[in-house]
C-alpha cells in the first residue's frame, strides 16, 4: 500500500512540474527583458571631436542617433533598443548642401541601420542635418524608416556647451 502512496504521490507531483515549464519560459523571458528606453542617454565629446547628434521628429524629440566617428562608437536607439555600434571613419566633411550617408551593422540583433540626409545651415552648435532617414533592416528584409533631424558638432578646446546633447 506504501508503494501506491508512493507512486500516486510522484504522479501528482509530475503533474504539478509539467504545468510549471509552460509557464517557466515566460517568466525567464520577463526577467531577462532590459528595461525599454525611450531615448540615449545624453553624451559628450572630448576636446578635438566630433560627432552626429540625431532625434526624432515625433513628441518629445527623443535622442536616437550618436556617432563618435573618432572613438570608433555609434549608439542607435530602435524599437526601445540602444545598439552599441562600431563606426568606421567616413571620406569627406559636412558641406552645406552635400548629402551623407553611414551604414552600421549590428550582428548580435541581425540588423542593418542605414543613415541618409542633408547637411543644411549651420547652427551656434554646427552644420544641421536634415531630411534624415534612419533604415533599420533585418535578415528577413523587413524594413522601418524613421525621420530625424540635429547636427553635426564637434568640440574644440574653446567651447564648452556645443558638443553635449
Amino acid at each position: 500500500m506504501r508503494w501506491i502512496l508512493a507512486g500516486l504521490c510522484a504522479l501528482g507531483v509530475s503533474a504539478c512540474a509539467t504545468g510549471a515549464p509552460d509557464r517557466a519560459p515566460l517568466i525567464e523571458q520577463a526577467r531577462s527583458t532590459p528595461d525599454r528606453a525611450d531615448s540615449l542617454p545624453p553624451q559628450e565629446l572630448a576636446d578635438g571631436q566630433c560627432g552626429i547628434f540625431l532625434f526624432g521628429m515625433g513628441e518629445g524629440h527623443p535622442f536616437v542617433v550618436f556617432e563618435n566617428e573618432r572613438a570608433g562608437r555609434a549608439l542607435i536607439l530602435h524599437d526601445g533598443v540602444i545598439h552599441e555600434l562600431g563606426a568606421t571613419p567616413q571620406p569627406g566633411a559636412f558641406v552645406l548642401g552635400e548629402s551623407f550617408r553611414r551604414v552600421y551593422l549590428d550582428q548580435t540583433a541581425s540588423l542593418v541601420f542605414t543613415l541618409t540626409g542633408e547637411v543644411g545651415e549651420a547652427t551656434g552648435s554646427g552644420p544641421r542635418l536634415e531630411n534624415v532617414l534612419l533604415r533599420a533592416r533585418a535578415m528577413d528584409g523587413s524594413e522601418t524608416v524613421r525621420p530625424l533631424g540635429g547636427v553635426y558638432s564637434c568640440r574644440t578646446g574653446a567651447q564648452t556647451a556645443p558638443g553635449r546633447f
